[in-house]
């Protein structure tokens, strides 16, 4: 049972190096060109939010009957629901964004935390997606308590959102590479000494 858990996480360990990708090109336009990123930044969500939860989507399809994959396929398929809202809707104005904004932020930080609780025995150091959960949450709520932060708030907050998520994205998706190298190796190991 745990191999195959490990089996199916480890090979898809590249849909959260490419989430982590995402957010950090995210958090570079948004340092970089902030009054464009200002303008742009319903289109930018929606792009994120539609790439993001079609990964999700595929990798909680990926997972099915292990733990609580239906989540990252709710979470996918709501994130996608999201991003093609905020395409057909750009006038909703900054206020509606910071809150479908705090929303999925809330809810992506939830579900990180009690898959890296869940997942706790299999991975030998799951600090960067209890990281990601705890930064994602508080992102979220922090938005909720603070809605009129503005437009460049908002275009700064999702710049450093984006470096921590992706900086946290992309060390998990490289320790769950890692994991499932060593574990593969144990069980080459387990399997001669027999």
């Amino acid at each position: 049972m745990i191999e195959d858990i490990i089996n199916q996480l480890t090979s898809k360990w590249w849909t959260f190096l490419l989430r982590g990708i995402v957010a950090l090109a995210l958090a570079v336009f948004a340092f970089t060109a902030p009054s464009s990123a200002a303008t742009a930044l319903v289109y930018i969500f929606a792009a994120y939010f539609i790439i993001s939860g079609v990964t999700s989507f595929f990798a909680g399809v990926s997972f099915t009957g292990v733990g609580y994959w239906w989540a990252y396929v709710l979470m996918g398929f709501v994130q996608t629901v999201l991003g093609i809202l905020m395409l057909a809707e750009p006038g909703a104005g900054p206020l509606a964004l910071a809150y479908i904004f705090a929303l999925w932020l809330i809810m992506s930080g939830t579900l990180e935390l009690s898959t890296a609780i869940q997942l706790r025995n299999v991975l030998n150091n799951d600090f960067w997606w209890i990281l990601l959960g705890i930064v994602t949450l508080a992102a979220g709520l922090y938005v909720v308590f603070e809605p009129s932060i503005g437009l460049y708030g908002l275009v700064y907050a999702v710049g450093i959102y984006g470096s921590l998520a992706g900086i946290s994205l992309v060390a998990l998706a490289f320790r769950i590479k890692n994991t499932g190298a060593q574990f593969a190796k144990q069980v080459r190991t387990q399997g001669q000494s027999m």
